[in-house]
């Protein structure tokens, strides 16, 4: 956009009023952006809007970590419970003429209700810890002013256990007072955390055989990430292949080389059933190599150590897939 002034004066006066102008603008079309999309969001299937809600912003990834305040430890520090699995976070105003803790109070015994068990709340921002809660809580929803700003905030973390993982449902809920168009009415943010296995297998770092043979003599052992399993079995998948050929190519221009397959394991299920697992996929290694390749079967030990070798926190999806390996170990 260009402006044309006659005088200096005229130019200045004329900037100045683009420029003061400009963060309303920005601001507008923030809000619109935030808008897009929800009008086609739905609630949550597991849990409903508090009832004659509107619903302010939708978000929503399939993997991604969250961290949700979890009160504070035995020196007072305030901690952060991270969880990382499906996020879906929604912004409601509820109804004009309700309290924080009708609000609030809802949303918690109808978790309840469904078995959630409450592991952290505070009632009112009177309270330094309930303060906390809404102090790192980003702008979701609104941009430019935190929409976070008001009276009675209060919060809850809930969590309820399950046989893939746990699911956890935190409501932060204020009496909003920065947007005039809230007209003061309580304002939700629920966010929904189901912890489930992130996809892996999506990007390959394959070591080609002269790696492999660089990594041995330098360390005498070489982790590899491009051996594929289904969860809990030790039938090797059809995208392992090429990180098997070169294996292969390793031990052909070796002749005199042995080497342990050793098979690693993240620390989900009991330390037997990783140990064994670990090694039948060493096995199922050591066998595809004799097989596919004639690679002599006395040249390749095979070994499970389950998780008792992590290179990384198992806590972490992101730490349980490193943890998941096989290593080739160079026998003297």
């Amino acid at each position: 956009m260009r402006f044309l002034f006659q005088n200096q004066s005229v130019r200045v006066l004329g900037l100045i009023a683009v420029f003061a102008f400009a963060p309303y603008l920005l601001f507008a079309q923030e809000i619109e952006r935030r808008q897009e999309g929800v009008e086609e969001a739905e609630d949550h299937p597991m849990i409903s809007r508090y009832e004659g809600s509107v619903m302010l912003a939708y978000e929503h990834a399939d993997y991604d970590l969250l961290e949700l305040p979890a009160g504070d430890d035995e020196e007072g520090e305030f901690l952060y419970k991270p969880t990382e699995g499906e996020v879906t976070r929604l912004l409601y105003a509820a109804p004009e003429g309700l309290s924080v803790l009708q609000v609030h109070r809802n949303y918690q015994m109808a978790l309840q209700d469904a078995g959630f068990e409450i592991v952290e709340e505070c009632v009112g921002t009177g309270s330094t810890e309930c303060n906390y809660h809404f102090r790192n809580f980003d702008n979701f929803g609104r941009s430019l002013r935190n929409i976070f700003m008001g009276e009675d905030g209060s919060y809850f973390l809930a969590r309820k256990s399950g046989a893939e993982g746990d699911v956890y449902v935190s409501a932060h809920t204020l009496l909003n007072d920065t947007y005039d168009d809230l007209d003061g009415r309580p304002v939700t943010a629920l966010q929904i955390v189901e912890e489930k296995p992130m996809a892996t297998g999506k990007v390959e770092v394959n070591l080609d055989a002269e790696a492999m043979a660089e990594d041995l003599e330098e360390a005498g052992t070489t982790r590899l990430y491009g051996i594929h399993f289904d969860t809990g079995e030790a039938t090797i998948k059809p995208e392992s292949e090429s990180t098997l050929a070169e294996i292969a190519e390793l031990l052909n221009e070796q002749p005199d080389l042995t080497l342990a397959v050793v098979g690693h394991t993240d620390s989900r299920g009991s330390l037997e059933q990783n140990m064994e697992l670990s090694h039948r996929r060493a096995e199922a290694v050591a066998e595809f190599l004799a097989t596919e390749h004639e690679v002599a079967a006395s040249r390749l030990n095979p070994h499970g150590v389950g998780y008792l070798s992590p290179v990384a926190a198992n806590e972490t999806e992101d730490g349980r897939a490193r943890n998941r390996r096989v290593e080739l170990v160079k026998v003297p």
